[in-house]
C-alpha cells in the first residue's frame, strides 16, 4: 500500500509541480498578425525561437503564447505564402506581452513549419534537406477530383502518373525514382500522425487499382508535405526509403462558426478517336510477297465510334460538402461531411464515396492541449472488364469483326455482354488519432499520439448465368460468383519528449528522444463457385469448382530514436539523429537496424558580413546525410508450409507441403541519400529560387535467388545481394511578378531530372526478365530498372511506293536496351491571375519526358490480327505496321514487337480554371462572408509524338515495374462547375 501512495504522489508531483513552477518563472505572449492590406492572418504559427511555445492565430488573426520563459525572448510568426518575422519582447513572471506581426507575401519559403517524425513541428529554415508543400488554400480544388490529383505536378521530383481513365482508379507515385526491384516502390503515407494503408488494390476481374490514398477527402487537407528520401526520412525508419507523403486535415480556427457549402457538378467525356477494323481477301504483306496483285474486297466498321454499337456514354460526377469550424480558446472544431457520385463514360463503371470528418483540438490547461481526429469514409467502385480482357469493351471494339452483322461488330461478344459482368469494391474506413502535447516545464515538451487506420474491403465479381455466349469458354456462360473480403489494421504509437535550452545567449540546443510502435495486421477469405443458379448472385447459389482460402498476415516495428540539434544565432543548425528498429520480418540473424542521419542548414543572407543588394534578399543553404529502409515482405525470412488436401487409399486427409524457403539472414534494404541545396529569394522575395542535387543508392537489395533441386526445397529464396542508384536534381522557381490591391499573378515553374541504374543483382544471378518474348523488361546491371530490351527493326521503302518489301526490313541479332518504361525528365507550370479580387484564372501544364511506352494495342491491332488500316491501304506514313507485320511473322515468327516502342513524352495542359468572387458587399446582402462560382476544365488537350491513344496508360495497372498500353481507357475529359458560399 506504501508503494501505491508513493506512486500516487509522484505522479500527482509530475502533474502539478510543475505548473506551479511555470507559474511563477514564466509570462504570456500575446497579439495579432496581419498582412499588409491590415487583413487577419489565420492560421499563422507563432513560435518562441528556442523555446517550446507554440500558438496558431485564430479567424481574427489572434493568438497567446503562455507559459514563456520570463526574460527577453524572440517570437517569430510565419505562413504558408508569407515570409517570416521575428521580434524580441521582454517576458515578465506572471506578466503578459504584446507582439503584433505584419506578414508580407513571398515566393522563398524557408519559414513554413513541416511536422517530422517526432510529431513535433520544426521551421524548414532549420532543415537541411528539401521538403515539398502543397497548400489546398492555393489550389483551385474544382481541378482535383481526387488526392492523388492534388499531389500531381505540384512538386519537382514527384512523378504521377494516371494508369487508367476509369473513375475509380488510381496513379502511380514514384519519388525521386524507384529503390527496390523486389519491394513495393510506392512512398509512406501519414494521415495527422498515423501510417495508413495507401497500397493500390486491384480488384477481382480487372487489372486496374483502386486507390487507398484516394479514400481522403481532398476538402478535408490542410497541407501536404512531401519527403522525398533517407536524407529526410531517415526518422521514419524501416519504411520510408521511398519517401514519405504527409497529410495533416483541417483544424478550427477560434472565433464564430464558419459555414462553408460546395457543390460540383462534372461532365466527364472519352474525346479520342477510335480507328476502325479493317477486312481484306489479301493484305499488303500479300501483294509485297506476290500472294496477290491488289487488296480487294475492303470492308471496313467502327463499333466504338458507331451510334447504337458504342458502349461509350457522357459520364458525370456530382459532389456536395458542408463544413463547420471555429471554436473558443479552450476548445476549437472543424466538422465536415461530403457526398460523390461519379458515373463513367461506360454504364457499369461507377464511383461513390461518403465522407465524414470530425477534428477537435482541446486546451485542458496551459500546458496541456489534447487534439482528437476522426475521419470515416465509405465508397463503392464498379470498374468494367477492359485491359488485357477478352471481355473487354475496349478489346472487343477495336479488334472488331469489321462486319455490324457478326458478334454486332466486335471481335467476340456485344457490348450487352460485357455488360453482364459485374465486378467492384465496396470499403469502409477509418482513420483516427489522439495527440496530445504537454509542456509540463517551458524548455520541456512531450508528445504522444496514437492513431488506427481500419479498412474492411469487399471485392467481387459475378458472371450471370446464359448472358454470355461461350465464344471464348464453355465455362462463362455457366456464371461464377467470386467474393473475396478483406481486413487491414494499421496501429501507430509514437511517444517523444523534446528539451531546449539556451546553452549561451546565442547557441540553443534541442534535444528529442522518443519511441514508436507500428502494427500492421491483414486478414481475407477468398471464395469462389462457378455454376451459378439463375435468378441468384452469391456463392449459395453455385453449384461446382468450389473454393475457399484464407490468409493472415501480421507485421509489427519497434523503433527507437533521438535526435540532437544546435541552432547559433537562429542561423545556423546542425542536427544529428540515430533511429533503431526491430522488425517482425527481420531474419533471425538480424538485430536492431540503425538509420543515422546528419544535416546542416545556414541561413547566410542574415550573416553580418552577407554583402545585400537589392536584388538578392534571401540566401540558405542546406545539406543532408541519411539513411532509412524498406522491410522484406511478410514470410520471406522463414520457411513455410501450406496445407493441401490430398487422397489416400478412399479418403481425402490432410497435408502439407513447402510453400517457401526462409532466409534466416534476411534484412531490410537499405537506402542511403546525400543532399545538396539552396534556396534563394530575389528583389524582396518576389522570386523564390529552389535547387536541390541528391545521389541516392540502395544497398541490400532483396533478389529472388534459384536454389539447386538437389537441396529439396522450393526453387528460389530472398537474399540482400542487390544494389540500385538514383541520382538527380530538382529545380523551382517561385515569382510573384505582380501584387496590387487590383491585379496580382503568381506562377510556379519546377523541373527535375532523375538518374536510375541497376547496379548489381548479386552473383550468379541473371537478369531478371518480364513479361515474356513479345514485350520484354528487364532488370540489368547497368541500365534502369524494368528497361525495356528488343531486338532492333530497322526498314526503309526503297523505291517510296508505300509498300515495303520483306527484303527493305531486318531485324538485329540480339536484344539491346530501347529505353526507359518510367519518365526521367518532368517539369510542370502553375500560374494564377486575380484581377479586382473578383476573377481568377489558374491553369497547371505538366510535361514528362525521357521514356517509352510500349503500344501494344497497336502491335495487336496491325500485327496479331491485322486488321489495320495500313495493312490493306498503302501509306507512306504507315510504314512502321507494315514493318511490324513482317517482323513479326517473317523474320522473327510470333517474338518481335519492337517496331511499336514508343518515345512517349508528352506535354499536358492538366488543369484550367476561371473563378468569379462575388465583392464582399454584395455577399454580405445575404448573410454570405464569401460566394464564388468556378469553372474548370481537366486534361484538356496533350501535345505527344505517341501514336496510342494517351501515354500514360498502363495495362498492367499499377504493378511495380510492367507497363504496357493494352486496351486501356485513357484519361477523361472533365468540365467542371463549383460554388462555394460561405457565411
Amino acid at each position: 500500500m506504501s508503494k501505491i501512495r508513493w506512486l500516487f504522489a509522484l505522479g500527482l508531483a509530475i502533474v502539478v509541480l510543475p505548473g506551479s513552477v511555470i507559474a511563477q518563472t514564466t509570462g504570456t505572449v500575446t497579439g495579432r498578425v496581419t498582412d499588409q492590406q491590415q487583413q487577419p492572418v489565420a492560421g499563422a504559427q507563432v513560435l518562441v525561437v528556442g523555446g517550446s511555445a507554440r500558438a496558431v492565430t485564430d479567424q481574427s488573426g489572434n493568438y497567446r503564447l503562455t507559459g514563456v520563459r520570463a526574460g527577453s525572448v524572440q517570437v517569430s510568426a510565419t505562413r504558408l505564402g508569407f515570409d517570416t518575422r521575428t521580434q524580441t519582447v521582454n517576458v515578465t513572471a506572471g506578466g503578459t506581452a504584446n507582439a503584433d506581426f505584419t506578414l508580407s507575401s513571398s515566393a522563398l519559403e524557408i519559414g513554413g513549419l513541416v511536422v517530422t517524425a517526432t510529431g513535433r513541428e520544426q521551421r524548414q529554415r532549420e532543415m537541411g534537406n528539401a521538403v515539398s508543400t502543397i497548400n489546398t488554400a492555393q489550389v483551385e480544388m474544382a481541378s482535383v477530383p481526387s488526392t492523388t490529383s492534388l499531389i500531381q505536378g505540384r512538386s519537382a521530383g514527384v512523378t504521377v502518373t494516371n494508369a487508367s481513365g476509369e473513375v475509380g482508379t488510381s496513379s502511380r507515385i514514384r519519388i525521386r525514382g524507384s529503390n527496390s526491384v523486389s519491394l513495393s516502390n510506392e512512398p509512406l503515407v501519414i494521415v495527422d500522425g498515423v501510417r495508413i494503408n495507401s497500397s493500390e488494390i486491384t480488384t477481382v476481374g480487372s487489372w486496374q487499382s483502386v486507390s487507398r490514398l484516394n479514400d481522403i477527402n481532398p476538402e478535408d487537407i490542410e497541407n501536404v508535405e512531401i519527403l522525398k528520401g533517407p536524407a529526410a526520412a531517415a526518422l521514419y525508419g524501416t519504411a520510408a526509403a521511398n519517401g514519405v507523403i504527409q497529410i495533416t486535415t483541417k483544424r478550427g480556427r477560434a472565433g464564430a462558426p464558419r459555414w462553408s457549402v460546395y457543390t460540383e457538378l462534372t461532365n466527364m467525356r472519352d474525346v479520342y478517336d477510335y480507328p476502325a477494323s479493317f477486312r481484306a481477301d489479301c493484305y499488303l504483306l500479300d501483294v509485297a510477297e506476290g500472294g496477290c496483285n491488289e487488296v480487294t474486297g475492303i470492308i471496313s466498321f467502327n463499333p466504338l465510334e458507331t451510334p447504337g454499337f458504342s458502349p461509350f456514354i457522357d459520364g458525370h460526377r456530382r459532389q456536395v460538402g458542408l463544413s463547420v469550424s471555429g471554436g473558443s480558446e479552450a476548445v476549437t472544431y472543424y466538422i465536415s461531411g461530403d457526398v460523390e457520385d461519379e458515373q463513367g463514360v461506360y454504364e457499369t463503371n461507377q464511383a461513390n464515396r461518403y465522407n465524414l470528418r470530425a477534428n477537435l483540438t482541446s486546451r485542458l490547461s496551459d500546458q496541456l492541449n489534447l487534439t482528437l481526429k476522426t475521419g470515416y469514409n465509405r465508397s463503392d467502385a464498379k470498374l468494367p472488364p477492359n485491359d488485357n480482357n477478352l471481355y473487354g469493351y475496349l478489346l472487343n471494339g477495336l479488334l472488331g469483326s469489321a462486319d455490324p452483322e457478326v458478334n454486332c461488330g466486335n471481335y467476340g461478344i456485344c457490348k450487352e455482354e460485357t455488360g453482364a459482368f459485374d465486378s467492384g469494391q465496396e470499403t469502409s474506413r477509418f482513420v483516427s488519432s489522439i495527440n496530445a502535447n504537454y509542456r509540463p516545464l517551458d524548455w520541456l515538451s512531450i508528445v504522444g499520439t496514437f492513431g488506427l487506420d481500419q479498412v474492411n474491403r469487399h471485392d467481387f465479381e459475378t458472371a450471370p448465368p446464359n448472358r454470355i455466349r461461350p465464344v471464348f469458354s464453355s465455362l462463362i456462360p455457366m456464371g461464377y460468383r467470386t467474393s473475396n473480403r478483406v481486413e487491414t489494421t494499421n496501429l501507430t504509437g509514437t511517444l517523444d519528449a523534446t528539451s531546449t535550452f539556451n546553452l549561451r545567449e546565442n547557441l540553443v540546443s534541442t534535444t528529442s528522444v522518443g519511441t514508436q510502435h507500428n502494427r500492421e495486421n491483414y486478414y481475407d477469405t477468398r471464395a469462389f463457385g462457378r455454376g451459378l443458379a439463375p435468378g441468384t448472385n452469391s456463392l449459395k447459389g453455385t453449384s461446382q469448382l468450389f473454393a475457399v482460402n484464407e490468409n493472415t498476415v501480421e507485421n509489427s516495428t519497434v523503433g527507437a530514436y533521438g535526435q540532437q540539434q544546435f541552432a547559433w544565432n537562429d542561423r545556423i543548425f546542425i542536427t544529428g539523429a540515430l533511429r533503431g528498429d526491430d522488425n517482425s520480418a527481420f531474419g533471425t540473424g538480424t538485430a536492431f537496424v540503425w538509420y543515422p542521419s546528419v544535416s546542416g542548414s545556414w541561413v547566410l543572407s542574415e550573416e553580418p558580413f552577407f554583402s545585400r543588394v537589392p536584388a538578392f534578399s534571401n540566401l540558405r543553404l542546406r545539406a543532408a546525410y541519411g539513411k532509412s529502409g524498406l522491410r522484406p515482405r511478410f514470410r520471406d525470412a522463414i520457411t513455410y508450409f501450406t496445407p493441401e488436401a490430398v487422397r489416400v487409399g478412399s479418403a481425402d486427409v490432410a497435408a502439407v507441403t513447402l510453400a517457401g524457403t526462409g532466409n534466416p539472414d534476411l534484412r531490410p534494404e537499405i537506402s542511403t541519400e546525400l543532399e545538396l541545396g539552396f534556396d534563394a529569394g530575389l528583389l524582396d522575395d518576389r522570386i523564390g529560387l529552389e535547387f536541390t542535387f541528391y545521389d541516392k543508392k540502395s544497398e541490400d537489395a532483396l533478389i529472388e535467388r534459384r536454389l539447386a533441386p538437389s537441396l529439396g526445397l522450393t526453387t528460389t529464396r530472398f537474399e540482400n545481394v542487390g544494389s540500385v542508384s538514383n541520382r538527380g536534381f530538382e529545380a523551382m522557381l517561385n515569382a510573384r511578378v505582380l501584387e496590387s490591391r487590383n491585379f496580382a499573378w503568381d506562377f510556379a515553374l519546377s523541373a527535375s531530372r532523375t538518374r536510375n541504374e541497376l547496379l548489381e543483382l548479386g552473383e550468379g544471378i541473371e537478369p531478371i526478365i518480364m513479361g515474356g518474348t513479345r514485350v520484354q523488361q528487364r532488370h540489368q546491371p547497368g541500365y534502369p530498372l524494368g528497361g525495356y530490351w528488343f531486338k532492333p527493326v530497322t526498314y526503309a521503302d526503297a523505291n517510296g511506293d508505300g509498300l515495303l518489301q520483306v527484303s527493305e526490313v531486318s531485324i538485329g541479332d540480339t536484344a539491346v536496351y530501347m529505353g526507359s518504361p518510367f519518365p526521367t525528365k518532368e517539369a510542370s507550370f502553375t500560374t494564377n491571375f486575380t484581377l479586382f479580387n473578383t476573377v481568377k484564372l489558374s491553369g497547371l501544364v505538366d510535361y514528362k519526358g525521357g521514356h517509352k511506352q510500349m503500344n501494344f494495342t497497336r502491335f495487336d491491332r496491325c500485327s496479331w490480327e491485322a486488321i489495320c488500316e495500313a495493312q490493306f491501304v498503302r501509306d507512306r506514313t504507315n510504314l512502321t505496321d507494315q514493318a511490324g507485320l513482317i517482323a513479326f511473322y517473317i523474320l522473327s515468327p510470333q517474338e518481335n514487337t519492337t517496331v511499336y516502342l514508343e518515345d512517349s513524352d508528352f506535354v499536358k495542359l492538366r488543369e484550367l480554371s476561371l473563378s468569379l468572387m462575388a465583392p464582399e458587399r454584395w455577399a454580405s446582402r445575404f448573410g454570405m462572408s464569401g460566394l464564388r462560382l468556378t469553372l474548370s476544365g481537366r486534361n484538356l488537350k496533350t501535345w505527344t509524338d505517341y501514336t496510342g491513344f494517351d501515354p500514360e496508360v498502363n495495362g498492367f495497372g499499377l504493378t511495380n515495374f510492367q507497363t504496357y498500353d493494352y486496351y486501356t481507357q485513357p484519361p477523361l475529359r472533365y468540365y467542371t462547375a463549383r460554388i462555394d458560399v460561405n457565411f
